[in-house]
Parts: structure tokens; C-alpha cells; sequence
């Protein structure tokens, strides 16, 4: 009975592999990636704010008083200044926004914003319409473009979301039965075998990348389902409970803004003096924005929010008094309805980005995403070995010889893709809301040319080893045409302080001879000792093509 109940948990795991292995293996490399897509992609992406950006507290004051003083007074309700820099923003951002009640019983907020430029905070640029406006029209970046790739695949909300929460959920099966067959587990920490076979090479990675990072890969299974399912699901079956549909009433309730006790007594926000101590005071955060509640007013507040810290919550919000800078309240996201419910809403997000614990534990969340991409990866290899030359296939060699090369080039394109972007954000010269389309057309025209190559080519393991060959100069030429293009050549990055940047260069030189050592050692052919035939039926001609150079 045990037997039996083992071969179905394995028929199971087998068959959520084969199905989504592909989609898996995207969604956790562009995880791995979207890991360090804020702020570290988002600096290097950005010239601007490469480097230390210095925030002149008393230059933002002067300029968010000649703003304020210049607005209608409808816009001061609600006031926010975006700093630059180490937060993923552009510019230095004044926001005065004003809520206007439609005749449905919906609301629409009105903007107008002042961008400044980061170092010289020049003024560049002013907008004035909706929110929704202004979102559209916000310039993109290759960082944005990677990480709403992998929370949604390009396909929106609430498509996309969906399926990218299916696959969460889909990997966290997959580890359940993954466990239950898999009975010697503590022995799988250290049996890898290369050598044998081609077939134990593929299932002892498999079994190796999958054991160790155990652990890892439930936990983004789990919170990556989460994120990908409350949004479209569980907030609108809340809001249709609770509060007859209006999903606005729920998070207002949920999430509500900070409520000012106004006095009514006339004072002036002190915003260099608050800003400058609360700096000193807490110099481990790292200050995103500010918004401003009660302008004019002696009872007004600053919402300073926040990232980093030793807390296990993506932000927090330090309520402060905007005239004397007396701390009034501090809270993450949810914890401020301080429940065990709360506490774990608020570990969602930096449990799968790892945006908690520093630059350390970002390194340690991507290097076992790519594992979890090479579990993915290996698992469609061992179902396709299996049955193309093993007792279990029910289709030609061919066949299975075909669903082995649109693995390859959907793998292995993804990953030429992505070094594509960078090559894309270095070299289009674009209007910012046009950059978005334009990385898409780079991105998904590479995407679909190595496809195309790795199936129209016999050889799989010729294809291979090119496309580790094609990774490693694309990874070994980005340095060097960041250097031309923006003059932050390698040594002057590091003298100059730009470490981020030097960074990213570093790792894509690293990444570089990964790849290209890999191409010289990959095999030509596919390995002797890996020949496997299924029981009573002799290896078909489509074996010996396989091994025909194309």
C-alpha cells in the first residue's frame, strides 16, 4: 500500500514538473533577478543617482515651501517629497494632491507634481492631471520591466497575477510530494553522481539543488502564491463580505492614513530640522519618502516611510510631529492592527525578495533562486530522459527529442533575453514612457530568436554549449559598453563611489566566465554512458540525429 501511495505522490510530482516546469523556471529566474531589481538594478540603471546622493534637507525645504506657496490651497490635504537615490527614485519628487468626490460615490485624486533633478535639483519636469495619469505616464526602466515580469509576466492584473500565484502554489506541491517520495532525504544532501550517467547527473542536481534549498523553495512557494492570489482573489471576496463589494472601504480600513489632531493654530512644517534628526537618528533606514498630513497646521504630521532595519517588514511608517519632530507612532504595513495575522501579512514580501537582513541575504535569496530555476530546469530534463530513452515514454524519440529543444531555447532565450535588457537600457535613446515598449520589443524578439534557433537546431547539446558561449560574451560585454556609454568604467566606479554600479559590473564579469567556462566544458554529443534505450524497443533513428551536428 505504502508503494502504491509513494508512485502516485511520484506520478504527481512528476507531471506538475513536466506541465509548468518551463513557467516555474521563468518565474524563478526572473525572480532571482528581480531580487535585486530595487535599488541596486534601479541605480545601475539610472546614471543619475550612481553614487552617494547627498540630501541637502535645508535646499528640499526651501523648494517644498516655494511649491506649497505657489499651489491652490485644495492641494495641500496631502503633500509628499520622494528623495533619491538609495530609494529607487529618479528625482526629488514634490506631490500636492487633491480628492475630489464623483457623482458615482467614487473618488478621483488630482495631482500636481514638481520633479527636480537628483544632484543639482534642478527643476525638470511638471505634471498636473489623476493619479492615474500620472502613473501612466512615469518613465520605466529595465529593473521595473524584470520585476513586473516576474510578478505578472506582462499579462496584468488579474491574469497574470493569477498565474504567477498558481505557480506558487504549484511549486509548493511540488515539494510536499517531492518530500514524500523522495524517503532517503538526509542521503540526497550528498549524492551527485556526474560521471555515471547522463541520466543520475540530471536526477542527483535535481535532488541536490532541490534538499538544500528545501526549505527556501517552500517558503516562495508559499509566499509567492499569496502574492499573487490575495490581490485578485482574496481582497475582493473580503470587500464583497464585509463590506458590500467596495474593495476602497477596505483598505481604507485596512491600511487607513494617518489622522492629524489639528489645532487650528496657524505654524510652518519644519521639514529640514525633522528630517535632518530623524537621519541621525535612525541611520540604518533608509528614508523613501515623506508624505505630509495637516499642512499649516501646529498639529501636523510627518509620515516618514522606510526600508531596511533589523524588522522582518518590507516598510515602516515613523509617525512624527511636522513642528516640534516629537515621534508620535511607528508601524509597518499591517502592523499596526497589531495581530499574529498582521505580523505575517507584513513577512510576505521581504520573505520572497529577501529585502530583509541586507545586501548579504539578498545574495544568499538569488543564488537559491537559481536554484529553484535549475530544479525546474532538471526536473523537465529527467521526465524527458526518462521517457525519450527510459521504460516510460509512450511517444517516439523524436518526439520527446522535440519537447528537449523548446526547453532549451525557452531557458536558455530567457536568460539571453535579460542580458538583452541591459544592452537595451545602456543604448535606446527613448522618451521615458516609451522605454518600457521598446525593452519589451528587445526582450521578447531575443527571446523568440533563440527559440527559434534551438529548435530548428538537430543538436541539443551543440545548441547548448553556443548559448552558454552567446551568454558569456553578452555578460562580458555589458561592462564595457556601460563604460563607453556613461564613462563608469570599472576602476573609476570604485574610486568614485559608485559601488553599486561597480557591483553589478563585477557580477556580470563574474557571470561571464561561469558561462563560458561551461561552454568549453559541456559535452558535443550526448554522452556514451548516458545511452539509455526503453525495455524491448531498439533506439530509433531519431537518437542518431540527435547526435548529427546540424
Amino acid at each position: 500500500m505504502q508503494r502504491d501511495t509513494t508512485k502516485k505522490f511520484y506520478i504527481v510530482h512528476s507531471w506538475l514538473g513536466a506541465v509548468t516546469g518551463i513557467l516555474l523556471f521563468i518565474v524563478a529566474f526572473t525572480g532571482a533577478l528581480s531580487v535585486f531589481g530595487h535599488p541596486e538594478l534601479k541605480i545601475w540603471a539610472t546614471p543619475e543617482i550612481r553614487g552617494n546622493v547627498v540630501h541637502d534637507y535645508q535646499s528640499i525645504d526651501y523648494l517644498l515651501q516655494q511649491h506649497a506657496r505657489r499651489v491652490d490651497p485644495d492641494y495641500l490635504d496631502h503633500i509628499g517629497v520622494t528623495l533619491p537615490g538609495a530609494s529607487s527614485a529618479k528625482q526629488l519628487s514634490f506631490s500636492f494632491a487633491k480628492e475630489t468626490h464623483l457623482e458615482n460615490g467614487g473618488h478621483e485624486h488630482h495631482l500636481i507634481v514638481y520633479n527636480h533633478h537628483p544632484q543639482t535639483l534642478e527643476l525638470q519636469s511638471t505634471f498636473t492631471g489623476t493619479s492615474e495619469e500620472w502613473f501612466a505616464q512615469r518613465s520605466g526602466d529595465m529593473a521595473n520591466f524584470m520585476t513586473t515580469f516576474h510578478a505578472d509576466l506582462h499579462l496584468g492584473n488579474p491574469w497574470g497575477l493569477v498565474l504567477t500565484g498558481l505557480l506558487g502554489l504549484t511549486l509548493f506541491a511540488s515539494v510536499i510530494t517531492g518530500v514524500l517520495i523522495h524517503r532517503k532525504i538526509l542521503k540526497d544532501l550528498f549524492s551527485f553522481r556526474p560521471f555515471r550517467s547522463l541520466r543520475l547527473l540530471f536526477t542527483d542536481t535535481h535532488k541536490v539543488l532541490g534538499v538544500w534549498g528545501l526549505l527556501f523553495h517552500g517558503v516562495i512557494g508559499f509566499t509567492g502564491a499569496f502574492l499573487g492570489l490575495v490581490l485578485v482573489l482574496l481582497v475582493p471576496v473580503a470587500a464583497f463580505v464585509s463590506f458590500a463589494g467596495d474593495q476602497e472601504k477596505l483598505v481604507e480600513t485596512f491600511l487607513p492614513e494617518p489622522e492629524p489632531a489639528l489645532t487650528g493654530e496657524p505654524a510652518t512644517p519644519q521639514y529640514a530640522s525633522v528630517m535632518e534628526s530623524f537621519s541621525r537618528n535612525h541611520p540604518n533606514l533608509t528614508i523613501l519618502d515623506t508624505d505630509i498630513h495637516g499642512w499649516g497646521d501646529s498639529g501636523a504630521l510627518f509620515a516618514i516611510n522606510t526600508s531596511g532595519g533589523n524588522t522582518l517588514s518590507a516598510f515602516v511608517t515613523h509617525e512624527i510631529n511636522a513642528i516640534s519632530g516629537e515621534p508620535v507612532a511607528a508601524y509597518s504595513t499591517f502592523g499596526r492592527h497589531d495581530s499574529v495575522s498582521g505580523t505575517m501579512l507584513d513577512a510576505m514580501y521581504p520573505l520572497h525578495f529577501g529585502d530583509f537582513g541586507g545586501l548579504l541575504v539578498k545574495v544568499i535569496w538569488a543564488l537559491l533562486g537559481i536554484g529553484t530555476a535549475l530544479v525546474a530546469v532538471t526536473g523537465m530534463m529527467i521526465w524527458v530522459e526518462r521517457r525519450a530513452y527510459g521504460p516510460e515514454g509512450s511517444l517516439s524519440v523524436a518526439a520527446y527529442q522535440r519537447v528537449s529543444r523548446f526547453t532549451v531555447g525557452s531557458c536558455m532565450g530567457l536568460v539571453i533575453a535579460s542580458l538583452a535588457l541591459f544592452y537595451g537600457q545602456l543604448l535606446l535613446n527613448v522618451p521615458g514612457p516609451q522605454m518600457n515598449f521598446w525593452l519589451g520589443v528587445i526582450f521578447f524578439t531575443t527571446w523568440s530568436a533563440i527559440l527559434f534557433y534551438a529548435l530548428i537546431r538537430r543538436n541539443s547539446y551543440r545548441t547548448i554549449k553556443a548559448l552558454f558561449a552567446l551568454c558569456g560574451l553578452q555578460a562580458l560585454g555589458v561592462p564595457l559598453v556601460n563604460a563607453i556609454s556613461t564613462g563608469d568604467a570599472l576602476p573609476l566606479a570604485l574610486m568614485n563611489g559608485k559601488h553599486v554600479t561597480a557591483g553589478v559590473d563585477l557580477s556580470l564579469l563574474l557571470v561571464a566566465g561561469i558561462c563560458l567556462w561551461s561552454a568549453r566544458k559541456l559535452p558535443s554529443e550526448r554522452p556514451a554512458s548516458g545511452r539509455f534505450t526503453r525495455a524491448a524497443q531498439p533506439q530509433s533513428n531519431a537518437l542518431t540525429m540527435e547526435q548529427t551536428p546540424s
